[in-house]
């Protein structure tokens, strides 16, 4: 059975094509991943990216060991190192943009990874960006429980663009401060939804400080990237 399910989504064409994949996985499969997300203890904190914590394949053991002790973790690790699934995106995408991704690019040519983030719920944020010119395409998946997330306390992936025009362009992949963008829409952080795109001197995303109300969970993602050759 397909791990993953592209058939229901949203596009948004401007400032730059943003697809908005509700049900990505299958409902059993997605409930056992987030009955499952790791312990807040192994993440690292990245300050220079927001408040924003993160558990990614260069911190060895303890990304490893984590994926391994779990059955559903190895299915999913396996199915995003897999040749089908960046065949499967690249086919979407391709189906969907005429432009963003060489015509005659394989999905051989790309390699592909996903890293855990948490984001704390007073204030956690991931600061302006365009992503690393290393990627090609980003999805960014919630990994909540059911009933555990209420879209009012935020933490939706938004797209922005900066208030100076001279910003504007940014494939390096500057990041700017809150205040210094304007948030154009936001896509709502909801059990299972995924937020993909490919990475452009445009495509400048965020998630604006969480604001929730008392103690509650963490936001919780993961992240999947295709990358340029081998460099992931």
């Amino acid at each position: 059975m397909q791990m993953f399910n592209w058939d229901n989504v949203l596009i948004r064409r401007e400032p730059f094509t943003v697809f908005y994949i509700r049900d990505l996985l299958r409902p059993a499969f997605y409930s056992e991943l987030a009955e499952t997300f790791p312990l807040f203890s192994h993440f690292r904190y990245r300050e220079n990216l927001g408040n924003k914590y993160l558990l990614t394949e260069t911190d060895g053991e303890f990304y490893d060991d984590f994926v391994n002790d779990y059955p559903a973790w190895q299915k999913f690790h396996a199915g995003i190192k897999s040749l089908d699934f960046r065949e499967q995106v690249l086919s979407f995408v391709r189906s969907h943009m005429s432009e963003g991704i060489k015509d005659g690019a394989k999905a051989d040519s790309f390699t592909s990874r996903f890293e855990f983030s948490a984001l704390p719920t007073n204030g956690g944020s991931q600061r302006p960006h365009t992503d690393s010119p290393r990627k090609v395409v980003t999805l960014v998946l919630s990994l909540m429980k059911d009933g555990e997330w209420e879209p009012s306390w935020g933490g939706g992936t938004s797209i922005c663009a900066p208030k100076d025009p001279s910003l504007y362009s940014n494939y390096s992949n500057r990041y700017l401060d809150f205040d210094d963008v304007e948030v154009i829409d936001t896509f709502p952080f909801v059990p299972n939804a995924c937020v993909m795109f490919v990475k452009t001197s445009v495509s400048w995303h965020c998630v604006t400080p969480i604001k929730s109300p008392g103690k509650t969970p963490l936001r919780k993602t993961v992240a999947i990237s295709l990358y340029h050759g081998d460099e992931a």
